[in-house]
């Protein structure tokens, strides 16, 4: 049976087009990617779903308003449980085989100080939300803050112990690793330059449970009131227990105290006649486009936003402008991020000082009355 001419040609052009099927696109039409490592699973994934969330939320916003000049971003995720070491193996997986031109790291400083030498091979800018100086200390350029280092906060917690609480003995209750000892010496340096001394340092493992021999040690002491650095899961623990043992002393928490996960193990019983310091009060009635943000994030995720998810949201438009004013030249986009003085997000205006440290000041808050909600008592900031 002899092939007509018609189905000749429709047969040639089919195998002319077929290769270029799999032609994938130019590189100024193709996606935009950026890798974020997360806590998605584990004992950290209670914040890590909160910037999870935020950062799924910024990609959608960004492509919506028209990508990075037409292009759209892509955010690829690793999971870095609650391991250092699985931390940097999802950085160095994003890093070869993903090739991101930007890059998001975990809120948890431990992971951070584990993944910033890698950050300083592969040479790309990477925005982190961990609070340890240390980390900044280290001279990689390649890394920006998203929140207030450790020292800030610390510093927060000890104006509100001083000024707001004029307490003359505290004590200081911490989690035994980077960010809970660098918090506790931070804090007790700054007591002291005010002339405060404490009246004793008690220090709880990652995974313990029981944490009332180091309470009833600063009662004993008589603690009239207590700086508390942990994670959400301890603290909460912490929280209860220190109710439970009939401590009178105001408790005073490090940022981790007031966000979501935490609050969501606690009643409004179990924070009364606490305080504590956040990045910022993500609080609706502080403005319009606050109040945007909390409302899409309550609508799509069905749980409050917190200031750890606020971070990376902003952080997410600060990406984008970045590429927007620099292109995608990773030295490029680092030097116009370093220049950065007066960025204004919805947290805070950002200004990268030449640590890589972004935000520079803190709010002091405490619950309302028989309530989880949360009102502002003092800023604290520091030039």
């Amino acid at each position: 049976m002899g092939i007509t001419r018609k189905s000749f040609l429709k047969s040639m052009a089919a195998i002319i087009a077929a290769p270029l099927a799999g032609v994938p696109a130019r590189a100024e039409e193709a996606d935009i990617l950026v890798g974020a490592t997360v806590p998605m699973t584990g004992p950290l994934s209670l914040t890590g779903l909160q910037y999870l969330n935020s950062l799924k939320m910024a990609e959608e916003d960004i492509n919506k308003a028209g990508g990075i000049r037409g292009r759209r971003i892509k955010i690829v995720f690793e999971d870095t449980q609650g391991s250092n070491s699985t931390a940097v193996n999802a950085y160095v997986k994003l890093a070869q085989e993903t090739k991101p031109s930007f890059f998001f790291l975990s809120s948890y400083s431990t992971q951070n100080l584990a993944v910033s030498p890698e950050v300083k091979k592969v040479q790309v800018p990477a925005m982190y939300a961990g609070g340890v100086d240390a980390i900044a200390e280290g001279g990689n350029e390649w890394m920006f803050r998203l929140r207030p280092a450790d020292s800030l906060a610390a510093l927060g917690m000890v104006d509100c112990v001083t000024s707001v609480l004029n307490a003359k003995r505290p004590g200081i209750l911490y989690i035994q690793n980077d960010f809970g000892q660098g918090g506790a010496q931070a804090a007790a340096k700054a007591l002291a330059a005010r002339g405060v001394g404490i009246v004793g340092s008690e220090a709880y493992g990652q995974n313990d449970k029981d944490f009332s021999a180091q309470i009833v040690n600063l009662r004993n002491r008589s603690a009239d009131a207590v700086l508390l650095f942990g994670y959400p899961q301890d603290m909460a623990l912490a929280v209860r227990q220190y109710k439970s043992l009939g401590m009178k002393a105001p408790l005073v928490g490090s940022s981790s105290l007031y966000v979501t996960a935490t609050l969501q193990l606690l009643t409004a019983s179990d924070i009364e006649n606490t305080f504590g310091v956040l990045d910022a009060l993500v609080d609706p009635s502080t403005s319009p486009r606050m109040k945007d943000f909390v409302d899409r994030y309550q609508a799509k995720f069905g749980t409050a936003p917190d200031p750890y998810g606020l971070a990376y949201y902003d952080g997410a438009f600060l990406m984008a402008d970045a590429m927007r004013g620099a292109g995608l030249e990773p030295v490029a986009l680092r030097n116009w991020l370093s220049a950065q003085k007066a960025w204004d997000g919805i947290g805070h205006v950002y200004s990268y000082d030449d640590k890589g440290n972004g935000v520079h000041d803190v709010v002091i808050v405490k619950p309302k009355a028989n309530s989880k909600t949360l009102e502002l008592v003092k800023k604290v900031s520091i030039n």
